[in-house]
């Protein structure tokens, strides 16, 4: 009895044995298609390298040269694992770039759209005021040499700007225009403008002692025009001449 008890134990416990290693099987299997299916889209993966990078936008101060160095790594760069914000941030680091944007275009295109710094005057010696009222120092690539010169402190920049528009405005309409606005302490303008004419003007009612000048300059003649060296509007019912000399000297009048 005790030996057929034994061969009856053993015939019941070889199908349990091999119930238990079933499992194992699977997730041997299971490893091995999914370290298959790794390895296999990591080749998939590489057969879809960026090979052409296209800037959007257009750009006429920024060195693109200097562009196309902070850019052409990105060149090879897998198309689907490629940081977009990383190109961005990239692209951002050139001064004269404002704004900037990355997309990925089928099947191997890398889209980069910049957006420029408008640069609207010449800020103090070396630096720039652009459009949105950021001072910003750049190289002077192929630079807009009509640009106008703005003088003050950096917390003065919203109201250097804003008065040399108004102040334009009057001045075009006796086609005279600034090159350089200096404001001195909040005190009094230096207006030079393009024909060398030197205007001084202080603050209080500033706009209104400008027409009162612009009046009177319809009235010269082109001889005396030129001879204009400075005028002082810093009073309030009149103002002070200095007439260019022939020898170019200047006299108070």
């Amino acid at each position: 009895m005790a030996r057929g008890a034994t061969s009856k134990q053993v015939r019941q416990s070889a199908p349990t044995r091999t119930v238990r290693t079933l499992p194992i099987l699977f997730l041997l299997l299971f490893v091995g298609a999914g370290v298959g299916l790794y390895f296999g889209s990591m080749e998939f993966f590489e057969r879809y390298p960026i090979q052409k990078v296209k800037v959007v936008g257009e750009l006429n101060y920024v060195d693109r040269a200097e562009l196309q160095d902070k850019l052409a790594p990105f060149v090879n760069h897998n198309f689907f694992s490629i940081e977009l914000d990383k190109v961005k941030n990239v692209a951002e680091s050139l001064t004269w770039i404002e704004h900037a944007d990355a997309k990925k275009e089928w099947p191997n295109t890398l889209v980069v759209t910049l957006q420029e710094r408008v640069p609207i005057a010449i800020w103090g010696e070396n630096a720039l005021l652009s459009k949105k009222g950021e001072i910003f120092s750049a190289d002077y690539v192929h630079l807009n040499v009509t640009l106008p010169t703005f003088i003050g402190r950096t917390e003065q920049v919203a109201i250097i700007a804003n008065r040399f528009l108004e102040m334009q405005k009057i001045l075009l309409e006796v086609d005279l225009s600034i090159s350089m606005l200096e404001l001195e302490d909040r005190v009094s303008w230096k207006v030079q403008l393009d024909d060398g004419l030197m205007l001084v003007i202080d603050e209080k009612h500033s706009l209104e002692k400008l027409k009162r000048f612009t009046n009177l300059y319809r009235l010269f003649s082109d001889e005396q025009k030129k001879k204009l060296f400075k005028v002082d509007l810093r009073y309030e019912n009149g103002l002070a001449i200095k007439w260019k000399k022939q020898n170019g000297d200047t006299n108070a009048a």
